[in-house]
């Protein structure tokens, strides 16, 4: 190995705070509710596949999706820089090195800001613990 080659270590993965999968877990628990409270009551067999039919949708949209956009939306802060990740599927990534970071501030609605050479901002999503985790940042930036 080359004595010039820096190890990459990962120091952490931060993910938003699990409250907002609340209203999701709500919806879910308020379907399968009426599922089970509703089988075998309803006098027509199509009214049965229309309430398995919209219940199927309201978890779809209301549960599965949150849940998958929350599971793949993280901050990983590395020994060289910060990777944010974010979309349904994790399709947004902004990668910026410790070497570019200007600054890195407590923004509007506790958002962390990091300011870069050119110029840009990125923008990290709520996180628990801001001002502890932007005095890291700007300590590992230094």
């Amino acid at each position: 190995m080359s004595q010039n080659f820096i190890a990459n270590r990962r120091l952490g993965r931060l993910r938003p705070r699990p409250t907002k999968l609340f209203v999701p877990f709500l919806v879910l628990a308020a379907c399968c509710f009426v599922l089970s409270f509703y089988n075998g009551r309803l006098p027509e067999p199509w009214m049965s596949n229309t309430m398995l039919a919209v219940s199927a949708l309201l978890v779809l949209l209301f549960w599965l999706i949150p849940v998958l956009r929350y599971l793949s939306a993280y901050v990983e802060v590395s020994t060289s820089g910060v990777l944010v990740r974010s979309g349904l599927m994790g399709q947004k990534r902004q990668e910026v090195s410790f070497s570019q970071v200007t600054a890195v501030e407590l923004g509007r609605g506790r958002r962390i800001e990091i300011v870069t050479r050119d110029g840009e901002v990125i923008a990290l999503p709520k996180l628990p613990r801001a001002k502890k985790l932007v005095a890291q940042l700007e300590r590992l930036s230094a």
